[in-house]
């Protein structure tokens, strides 16, 4: 959908209307996260990911019907649609990650396994670009429906870990009647007892809004309103955020894996992170008239972001009990999916209005103003623990 957004703001020059369409796929991702996690906990996720994968392609398929400027509106039905089934394919492939894998297994692949979700949406939005500037947005579409197939034939040859699978599902399908949101209220329960859950939702919540939601409607203006380039331009950028996502991933994995990343130093590394990328979204602006030193400051500010993902979503799986992961992370999902919305709209119409570099000073501010009140909030909930542990030794 990424083709379809940089194709409507090809033929309407509006920032807006071109983040109605990731809006709409993101306000989807709210839908699957608070209703239909719960059903997905209960389900074996591979069989779940065959027929949803199938779903996806036929539905995508039906697009190739309503690629007319004119046909903005029933394009965007079909868009929130194909976003729903897409959704339960990215929250199935969460609960893949405790039935497919041992506990060593999980632990190592985490970090990679939905980290691969942004640096493949960087990708798709680089390749479709430059396809929809040869071809023609049908081809993207066909590509697109194609993908969705076969990973619908690759996952009929999955071997998921038995014992795994088996103590997952017992665990999930617990017996009684249970309301579509008992999930959602459980996992937003486990998420304010527990700190380390809390703070891992905090952190990736503020890389998918503050940071990804943003700088993803950026790229698709700048390079016109800064540098004067075509879609060429929108695909180097699209392309330099996949690289620099998957260079964030795996410089993490590489430290991680070599047992550098420690419960001493990790709220150093996390913090660290997030204030090199603020500080480089934050000069981003002076760079309008320097391809090479944007494309830097740009490269580090999403480094930086995916660096901070995969390390709180590693946190995220560890921490989850097997029978809630899907739960808990359709929360976090729903949570962070719906604000990137409002705050691809926001900052999209602010581009609009008041202009590119306003806009990117007021996203700082608002990172400073979270970043600081959470830390707060940790530190208070902290010592408020250590004093209840106290208390309740001494008596």
């Amino acid at each position: 959908m990424i083709s379809y957004a940089t194709y409507i703001f090809r033929e309407t020059g509006s920032a807006t209307l071109s983040a109605i369409v990731f809006a709409m796929d993101w306000v989807a991702n709210l839908f699957i996260g608070v209703f239909a996690a719960q059903y997905v906990d209960r389900q074996n996720a591979r069989t779940l990911l065959i027929r949803l994968n199938c779903a996806a392609a036929g539905t995508t398929l039906l697009f190739l019907g309503l690629l007319a400027p004119g046909m903005f509106v029933g394009a965007l039905v079909l868009v929130f649609l194909r976003s729903l089934l897409k959704s339960a394919v990215n929250n199935a492939r969460v609960k893949a990650l405790v039935q497919f894998f041992d506990e060593r297994e999980t632990d190592l692949y985490s970090p990679v396994f939905n980290s691969s979700l942004p640096m493949a949406m960087a990708l798709a939005g680089a390749v479709g670009v430059v396809i929809l500037k040869f071809t023609g947005l049908s081809t993207v579409v066909w590509i697109d429906a194609t993908a969705f197939a076969v990973a619908a034939v690759l996952m009929v040859f999955v071997r998921p870990d038995q014992a795994r699978l088996d103590a997952s599902l017992r665990a999930a399908r617990v017996p009684g009647r249970r309301g579509s949101l008992a999930g959602a209220r459980d996992a937003l329960a486990l998420m304010a007892r527990e700190e380390t859950i809390g703070t891992a939702v905090f952190y990736i919540v503020l890389s998918v809004t503050a940071f990804q939601a943003t700088y993803e409607s950026l790229i698709t203006a700048i390079p016109r309103m800064w540098f004067h380039w075509g879609e060429s331009g929108t695909a180097l950028f699209f392309t330099v955020e996949s690289l620099s996502t998957t260079a964030g991933i795996f410089l993490y994995q590489f430290f991680n894996r070599r047992g550098m990343v420690t419960p001493a130093n990790e709220n150093a590394m996390n913090l660290g992170s997030v204030v090199l990328a603020t500080l480089c979204y934050l000069a981003l602006p002076t760079a309008s008239g320097n391809i090479h030193l944007c494309m830097a400051l740009f490269s580090v500010t999403v480094l930086c972001a995916g660096v901070v993902y995969a390390h709180q979503f590693k946190r995220l799986i560890a921490r989850t009990p097997d029978a809630q992961v899907s739960s808990v992370v359709g929360v976090q999902t729903a949570i962070g999916y719906g604000l990137m919305a409002v705050f691809a709209l926001a900052f999209a119409r602010g581009m609009d209005s008041i202009g590119i570099t306003p806009s990117v000073y007021a996203d700082i501010t608002l990172i400073v103003t979270l970043l600081v009140g959470w830390e707060l909030l940790r530190r208070r909930l902290r010592r408020r623990t250590h004093t209840h542990q106290f208390t309740a030794i001494r008596a």
